[in-house]
């Protein structure tokens, strides 16, 4: 009894009162006369493999067992004992399935759940030999006409051929009245196959089968007496790694159980892979801006130290650049999604620039954008580079020195998937054709523009203010 306690232990995240629990059924075993003909055994979850491991072994007390070497210890896997993970998963018994043991031999298993607060923690397994004629029964191809022919299964459903014929790729079965499977699709002994079952599994009762945990007299009486011979029980669940849709139908006609299962697990892998990415993408965004929020602490304790204005200028011009660019990459870093919303990002932008320096703590700042639009992650880092660069222009040439406040207004708006952000203030203007040669800032505008955004610049300017507008495709291709 101390294996039990010492494997689980090692083997499980079993509770102190579970172990006390499995011990109380080993006992229980071990004093039943009715188990004397027969190995049994009790299995648990291993969660380091997410297999079953064998905790204790019973040894039949009138005839030789079917083991030579001990087992306890040792794994048992899906693929040779699927009675041991249907029942841990659905908390129902496995009676008369087909396994094979550590030692390559077929046997019978009669898989009984140990429960624990509506959980099963373990399962008492009763093992006996498979003779070649019962061998012959499980493995036989018989009925291999019956559910390869689909034909023949849309004629068992009735009227509700419609409905099934449209989920052919799907598995297929039917139950008869005494909860026995006399029909399934090819789909059906597939999807068996893989969850591990041995052999033929026609002939075998419903709750060998059930995969929701489900019985059948339950799902019987919720099916078997409604007037409407439409009417099904849909559900979705997950058994052991797999991810299934099912549909149950009662067919009044054939008086029989029609189950539809289909697997669904490769979506669910594509989702959450889907997920997976957004999470490390949106972790990478984090990074990078915080690597970009160090470099501007650099660049501002290296302006500290310079003694020449116009180089303090230049490296608070670049300041102001990296921090449009880090902006966009905090709000990106909160987000799931590829899409940013436009006036968020456009907010935040504006909000650390302000913030900058007691220059631009000077300029007023209103934003008319779209609450609606959203764009991709390389055109909100376009977008903001450009805005900053024409709110650094505003404050270096817009206001002369002698004018303390001036106002800026920020629009955004989209028409049939053409977005349009325009930024316009009240400043003394300039000679659009005259402008400076080499001037980075406009140089800077007119690039991102043209070659990132592949859009259209607009500059309009009077001694009354400066309106600054571009569009481009909301879907541009990068």
């Amino acid at each position: 009894m101390n294996t039990i306690a010492e494997l689980c232990h090692e083997y499980t995240d079993l509770s102190e009162n579970d172990i006390i629990t499995l011990l109380i059924e080993a006992q229980r075993i071990e004093a039943n006369d009715e188990y004397e003909n027969y190995d049994v055994f009790i299995d648990a979850w291993n969660i380091f493999t997410n297999q079953a491991i064998v905790i204790y072994h019973k040894p039949p007390k009138c005839c030789q067992s079917l083991y030579h070497d001990t087992v306890v210890g040792k794994a048992a896997l899906r693929e040779n004992e699927p009675g041991v993970f249907h029942t841990l998963e659905t908390k129902l018994n496995s009676v008369g399935l087909l396994a094979e043991t550590q030692e390559r031999r077929l046997i019978h298993q009669r898989i009984y759940p140990i429960l624990r607060k509506e959980q099963a923690i373990g399962v008492t397994i009763v093992e006996s030999d498979v003779s070649a004629g019962v061998l012959q029964d499980f493995q036989g191809t018989t009925c291999q006409s019956t559910y390869d022919d689909v034909s023949a299964t849309i004629k068992m459903f009735g009227h509700l051929d419609t409905t099934i014929t449209d989920q052919l790729a799907d598995a297929i079965l039917v139950f008869d009245q005494t909860k026995h499977l006399v029909l399934a699709n090819k789909a059906a002994i597939q999807l068996y196959h893989q969850l591990g079952y041995l052999g033929n599994i026609m002939g075998l009762a419903y709750e060998n089968l059930s995969l929701d945990g489900s019985q059948f007299d339950e799902t019987l009486k919720q099916l078997q007496f409604s007037q409407d011979s439409q009417q099904s029980l849909a559900k979705s669940f997950n058994y052991l790694s797999y991810y299934f849709k099912e549909r149950k139908f009662w067919n009044h006609d054939s008086q029989q159980l029609v189950v539809l299962i289909q697997d669904r697990t490769d979506i669910k892998v594509k989702e959450a892979e889907i997920v997976s990415k957004s999470v490390a993408i949106r972790e990478v965004n984090h990074r990078i801006k915080n690597n970009l929020q160090s470099v501007i602490s650099l660049l501002r304790i290296q302006q500290r130290r310079l003694a020449d204005d116009e180089a303090r200028k230049v490296l608070d011009e670049s300041i102001s650049r990296i921090m449009a660019i880090a902006s966009t990459y905090e709000l990106m870093s909160k987000q799931l999604e590829d899409q940013t919303n436009l006036k968020a990002a456009m907010q935040l932008l504006v909000s650390h620039f302000v913030q900058l320096n007691e220059r631009n703590q000077e300029l007023k700042v209103s934003m008319d954008v779209d609450p609606g639009i959203v764009v991709d992650s390389d055109q909100i880092v376009t977008i903001s580079i450009i805005i900053n660069e024409v709110l650094q222009n505003i404050v270096s040439h817009a206001f002369p020195d002698s004018q303390k406040t001036g106002s800026v207004k920020i629009a955004g708006q989209i028409n049939h998937e053409i977005i349009t952000i325009m930024v316009k203030d009240d400043g003394v203007g300039f000679d659009v054709n005259h402008t400076r040669s080499g001037s980075l800032g406009l140089t800077i505008i007119r690039n991102y523009v043209k070659d990132k955004l592949l859009g259209q610049l607009k500059i309009e300017s009077s001694s009354s203010g400066t309106c600054i507008s571009f569009s481009f495709d909301q879907k541009t291709q990068h």
